[in-house]
């Protein structure tokens, strides 16, 4: 299963544990869309603190995504879903760690 269906499905499935087992040890998570809710944008690093920050926004559900659909081995499109704000989404794999998992995400308004 490519890497982004396992973010897909981890995200689907709000399961924060599954997701930071896609990243590397030095990984950054970046997320502009929350800007356009009036929030701020989502910088997590690492796979500790990807699944501390997903795990509060799934189990106090701030957080959600919703029709995926994936258009390449490194890009998917969804709905984001920020406190009830819907923004539709490209997440993007932008680079790979030397063991094959997730050293950089960018998810960006589509």
């Amino acid at each position: 299963m490519t890497l982004i269906r396992q973010y897909v499905n981890a995200m689907v499935n709000r399961d924060s544990v599954a997701l930071s087992k896609i990243f590397s040890e030095t990984s950054i998570f970046v997320d502009y869309c929350p800007k356009d809710s009036g929030r701020p944008l989502i910088h997590a690093y690492g796979p500790e603190g990807i699944d501390m920050f997903f795990r509060n926004q799934f189990l106090f559900r701030k957080f959600e995504i919703t029709d995926p659909q994936i258009v390449s081995d490194t890009q998917a499109y969804y709905y984001a879903i920020y406190n009830g704000y819907h923004i539709r989404a490209i997440a993007t794999i932008q680079e790979f760690s030397d063991d094959g998992e997730i050293k950089r995400m960018v998810v960006r308004p589509a």
